[in-house]
């Protein structure tokens, strides 16, 4: 398993090119638990970062119907989804080694064939290693916000990145997005409007009701207690 998780960009002068991140890169706290399922299953259940597109039937060994989830954190919700839809195949991106370690375990607990991880940044991942009109679904829940005005630049579902993911959707795919940040909310609305692929599953163009394929997570749970409201949005790719 590398450990290296961002892909070097450089200048025509050689010249390295620093990029803005949608998350910060630390090491964290990892339990022995987590290293071990990392050691034992990464081989069987991860999928290694690489520069070319990856065949998506070879790895799930079966033709099926591909979501991609990107940031699943513990990947709770994105075990037990995969057990609730087992004909459908599931390919989870993180960049925290915990989250990575939580996941290999709970797989491997519950014997699941139909989800395969990565462990890299997802805008390299979707731009390297997805092949066009591939995904039947992509899922992002809960991304970092950076509320903060000066740190907008890294939020990673920008008009770039979303154009980026229309692509790698087959027609009728769908885009759906979770958030508790009413200002992020309306920021994607705002970056998603001119793309062209995009229909927004909205009767009113903004936001839909939670649809039952999305677990609650205790994040979400902790919000609802507090008051806070969540944000679904969700896109189809026009024919």
């Amino acid at each position: 398993m590398k450990n290296n998780i961002i892909t070097p960009k450089y200048n025509h002068n050689g010249v390295f090119l620093r990029q803005n991140r949608s998350f910060v890169s630390r090491k964290g706290r990892i339990t022995i638990s987590q290293l071990r399922a990392i050691q034992k299953h990464w081989s069987v259940i991860g999928v290694d970062f690489q520069l070319t597109p990856i065949n998506l039937t070879s790895i799930f060994n079966c033709h099926a119907p591909v979501v991609l989830e990107i940031g699943f954190g513990s990947g709770k919700s994105l075990v037990q989804t995969a057990i609730n839809f087992p004909n459908k195949n599931f390919l989870g991106v993180e960049v925290y080694k915990s989250g990575i370690g939580s996941c290999l375990n709970a797989i491997h607990f519950y014997e699941i064939h139909n989800l395969r991880i990565i462990y890299y940044d997802a805008v390299e991942v979707v731009r390297n290693m997805i092949l066009d009109y591939t995904l039947s679904a992509v899922q992002i829940f809960f991304p970092d916000p950076w509320n903060k005005k000066r740190h907008h630049k890294r939020r990673l579902l920008n008009n770039h990145f979303l154009k980026m993911i229309s692509k790698k959707l087959t027609i009728d795919g769908i885009l759906h997005i979770a958030t508790d940040s009413e200002s992020y909310a309306f920021y994607i609305l705002n970056e998603i409007k001119d793309i062209e692929n995009y229909k927004n599953l909205s009767k009113k163009n903004n936001f839909v009701q939670r649809p039952l394929s999305r677990l609650i997570t205790k994040f979400e749970e902790k919000g609802y207690l507090q008051g806070n409201r969540i944000f679904d949005l969700m896109f189809q790719i026009k024919k």
